[in-house]
């Protein structure tokens, strides 16, 4: 047992990572480019355990520069069998035990997010390991949270449950905000009815990037049908410009605040686009096609963008070696805050932001709610081509 004043935590030889299902292999290649110090030691899908070189070494806050990896901390062991009871008596042994502020528990994901009715977040049975947990006495004493987002820099004891009957865990420091989130993973209700799963990339992406849409705010996003991501900006009260030649939901196009322009990306005119403040795009091509369009929507003089939140398909896994050359194209377009990650509602994509500043992050200029249409209704029926942008 510990004593009263547990000694302060230290690094430990192995850390964890967590990924999305099938995307093991991108991490493994970030953390071989990017961490000489760090050995491939273990995997299933969606968690992976690196083991530290001797001569190696990483801040006990660390934080690892990745795309792919989802959430990361200490990996301090793991535990198995089909006794919960058990199981917590041996993670409670843990030294992050004694002085966490929260614990975090969650499964690995069993599927690509949307295949087979999987969606990321937590599980039940995950949930009621968590409360389990923060039960313990020497807990419950100090009121640690299960579950629950932590707050800058609070320790987090985490357990995966890579299996039911197994689970690893370690801790973290919340150093980002997807580490405040259990597994790396925002509170998002999926079983929500919504016009499509681009509502969730949209809603994750604004609350990992920081990024506050006001009241007013012209957002405009290039590849909006049917109208998932216009759907969440019209519920924070954006006045959004749809760009796409296919249809739109009803209800999205019956919103006064709304505008569809049914072209093709390429074809937009730049005055229709002079007052967006926000640009989004989420187009079904290779990300270059996508990155192209969105250089000569923003380096027009008549367009004066505050930021875009790009969704980059990874039609082919090797683009994946190529996000490091994407990231630095958007900064060269004058963006000076731009960053990338596989957003757990991504789906064989990452999401990439750019910022002029960092300023524009959390603090996003009130504007005037208006319901005037900033494009012109000619524009909205200039295109009839149902083809998908």
């Amino acid at each position: 047992m510990f004593a009263e004043n547990p000694p302060p935590l230290e690094p430990a030889d192995f850390i964890f990572v967590c990924c999305q299902h099938g995307s093991e292999k991108a991490v493994k290649s970030e953390i071989a480019d990017g961490y000489s110090g760090l050995n491939f030691a273990f995997s299933r899908p969606g968690f992976l355990t690196f083991k530290l070189t001797e001569d190696a070494s990483l801040p006990l806050k660390f934080s690892l520069t990745s795309t792919f990896a989802r959430t990361s901390g200490w990996s301090c062991g793991k535990v198995s069998g089909d006794d919960a009871a058990a199981l917590v008596g041996e993670v409670l042994k843990s030294p992050a035990a004694k002085l966490c502020d929260h614990v975090h528990v969650w499964q690995r994901d069993t599927h690509v997010p949307g295949k087979k009715g999987f969606e990321p977040g937590q599980s039940i049975l995950a949930d009621e390991m968590a409360s389990l947990i923060a039960a313990s006495p020497s807990m419950a004493d100090r009121k640690v949270a299960a579950n629950q987002i932590a707050q800058a820099n609070e320790l987090v004891l985490d357990v995966v449950m890579v299996e039911p009957n197994e689970w690893w865990f370690g801790f973290h420091y919340a150093t980002t905000t997807a580490g405040r989130w259990p597994g790396g993973v925002p509170k998002i209700d999926a079983s929500q009815e919504v016009i499509s799963r681009a509502y969730f990339k949209l809603d994750e992406a604004l609350r990992w990037s920081g990024i506050k849409i006001k009241p007013g705010d012209v957002c405009a996003e290039i590849g909006s049908a049917p109208g998932g991501a216009c759907q969440l900006l019209l519920e924070q009260e954006a006045i959004v410009i749809g760009v796409d030649p296919a249809e739109m939901e009803t209800e999205i196009l019956e919103n006064p605040n709304f505008t569809h322009i049914r072209r093709r990306g390429n074809e937009v005119r730049k005055k229709d686009l002079r007052s967006v403040r926000w640009l989004m795009a989420d187009v079904n091509a290779a990300p270059t096609y996508t990155l192209d369009i969105v250089e000569e929507m923003v380096t027009s003089s008549s367009v004066d963008v505050t930021g875009v939140v790009l969704t980059l398909k990874l039609v082919d896994m090797k683009f994946a070696d190529q996000i490091a050359e994407f990231r630095k194209r958007v900064k060269g377009l004058g963006f000076s805050v731009v960053k990338s990650r596989q957003l757990a509602f991504n789906r064989g994509e990452i999401c990439l932001v750019g910022v002029k500043d960092r300023f524009a992050l959390r603090s996003s200029r009130q504007r005037v709610k208006t319901s005037k249409k900033p494009a012109s209704k000619e524009a909205s029926s200039a295109a009839t081509d149902k083809e998908s942008s």
